[in-house]
């Protein structure tokens, strides 16, 4: 004789973790494109180096703006990160609490 005592507690905190981690997910994508445009203003930087002409002050300004967008996209995203962490932390002591009433 089976019984399903537990298993909606035990349902409900699975289909929360489900949840964050479709959430974190979708965080990592954007920290990965975060990092693709640290790479592509890299380039850029690289290739005004180059140039047959200096870049100007506005040229630089223009690349430390982009720059410090992207650090504060990346840090967004970090803290959403350990925002779902800790989530995910109460989400699993719910079931890791033992079970003491019927």
């Amino acid at each position: 004789m089976s019984s399903d005592w537990g298993q909606l507690h035990t349902k409900t905190a699975a289909l929360n973790i489900d949840h964050l981690a479709d959430k974190a997910t979708f965080a990592i994508q954007v920290l990965e494109s975060t990092v693709k445009a640290f790479d592509s203003i890299e380039k850029e930087i690289v290739d005004a180096s180059n140039a047959a002409t200096p870049i100007t002050r506005e040229g630089l300004r223009a690349f430390s703006f982009r720059i410090d967008a992207q650090q504060q996209q990346l840090m967004q995203g970090l803290q959403q990160l350990k925002q779902m962490m800790t989530d995910i932390d109460k989400a699993t002591n719910s079931i890791q609490q033992p079970k003491t009433s019927w």
